[in-house]
């Protein structure tokens, strides 16, 4: 079962959920709660195999935006969840949700920028989960336009499942993470887990195993961005790479 999760006291979840479609092995799952505090969910029978939030997105900016990302926290628990702790990231799903709105988007020439953040916030349990979201700003979350078509992303992905391609877990570069979405956009590979470089000096050991053994299907590799981190935060990841023998590329 496939779960599309409304939650009416968001505006732009509440207004992506009047296109949502209920379909054999996909439920609604309408709520009142947070989207940050859904961890509910997780006590679900049957047990989801993918979970699509819909969801504003927030930005000081403001900058019209349409985004996907998996959840999770690399440090503190600020936004929901728990600290220190990832849900699963579906990365092919995360990956063709990304090209589905650009698509989408350059079909119907709204004047949208098309993000994948890494990762960030509740909820956090041992379940795929990805959010969809519509932002930065009230104006944006009241566009039925871009709600209907993050809505049709989630149709899609909840009916299909996307081919198989090259998975990768990501560490450095900013919050919206521009190389690796380039990278998804030309189809090179999928990724999963994305840690921002602000967060690296919180990882531990512990916490960069989890982001790889909680991305699905089991990554190929790791890709570090280069040039968005620290000669220290490379080696530190590099020495946990080279000690499990896992694969490593430079992007």
């Amino acid at each position: 079962m496939k779960l599309l999760v409304v939650s009416k006291s968001n505006p732009a979840s509440n207004n992506i959920g009047k296109f949502l479609k209920e379909s054999p092995g996909v439920r609604i799952e309408t709520t009142q709660k947070n989207v940050l505090e859904l961890d509910y969910l997780a006590t679900k029978k049957p047990k989801p195999e993918l979970i699509l939030v819909a969801s504003t997105h927030r930005s000081e900016a403001g900058i019209p935006a349409l985004t996907v990302h998996p959840t999770g926290n690399w440090n503190r628990a600020d936004l929901g969840g728990k600290p220190q702790t990832l849900s699963i990231a579906p990365a092919l799903y995360i990956g063709e949700g990304l090209r589905l709105m650009r698509d989408a988007k350059d079909n119907l020439k709204l004047p949208y920028e098309i993000t994948l953040e890494c990762t960030h916030h509740g909820p956090t349990f041992d379940l795929p989960v990805m959010f969809c979201e519509v932002g930065s700003s009230e104006e944006q979350w009241k566009d039925l336009k871009a709600c209907g078509l993050v809505a049709n992303v989630m149709n899609v992905l909840s009916e299909e499942i996307p081919q198989k391609t090259e998975v990768c877990v990501g560490f450095g570069g900013p919050h919206y993470s521009p190389k690796f979405a380039k990278s998804v956009f030309e189809g090179k590979f999928a990724v999963g887990h994305i840690c921002p470089s602000h967060h690296i000096d919180a990882l531990t050991e512990e916490l960069i195993l989890e982001a790889i053994n909680k991305t699905i299907p089991k990554p190929d590799f790791v890709a570090l961005e280069w040039k968005g981190l620290k000669g220290y935060q490379r080696a530190k990841i590099l020495e946990v790479l080279e000690k499990h023998k896992i694969n490593w590329e430079k992007i």
